[in-house]
């Protein structure tokens, strides 16, 4: 809200609720919170209409918030990439260096950058219903069916992982899956 209120000077509580698709009533509350934390002022303007902006208490906390989330980008990135390199070493390690991937998000983005360092070949990205044409120069498919010389799976997505893992793991019980540690949890309900 914060970054809205920065950007649009001419900024109204029903216009702010359309932008992001909540109700006006949940606009209003966010907008109260924020008055009466000092960050956001409002001044009336012609038609009983009220327009915010950010006080300097605001932009204060918007530049906190931003590092805040940038910094947990950066150790979500750094934790993926330690367990994505993790689990394709296992699958190095068990002679297995053609793999597709399960997934089309960050996870399988990541995944595609370090590949190289791990002796991996990511062959094709393997995710039903992607609007995706393609990761990192991959082809992305709608089906194992449709990959051609894998010989083992990462699984590096998190929305729907365990459904995801326990089709594929019924359907193709023959090929191992690869997960990485932090899936691992969603995966086996630890």
């Amino acid at each position: 809200m914060l970054e809205e209120v920065a950007s649009d000077e001419g900024l109204s509580q029903a216009r702010f609720a359309q932008r992001i698709g909540i109700a006006k009533g949940l606009a209003n509350s966010y907008f109260n919170r924020c008055l009466q934390k000092g960050w956001i002022k409002l001044r009336q303007v012609p038609k009983q209409r009220f327009l915010y902006y950010l006080t300097p208490k605001g932009f204060a906390e918007k530049a906190s918030l931003t590092a805040q989330f940038l910094s947990a980008s950066y150790q979500f990135y750094r934790d993926a990439r330690s367990d994505l390199g993790q689990a394709l070493q296992h699958a190095a390690a068990a002679g297995h260096t053609r793999l597709a991937v399960l997934g089309d998000g960050e996870l399988a983005e990541i995944a595609a950058i370090i590949c190289d360092e791990c002796g991996i070949e990511i062959v094709a990205f393997v995710m039903p219903s992607s609007k995706r044409k393609s990761v990192a120069g991959h082809s992305v498919v709608s089906s194992w069916t449709d990959v051609e010389s894998a010989d083992g799976v990462l699984l590096a997505t998190v929305e729907d992982a365990k459904k995801i893992h326990g089709k594929f793991t019924r359907n193709y019980p023959e090929v191992p899956v690869y997960v990485p540690g932090q899936l691992e949890a969603l995966v086996w309900d630890r």
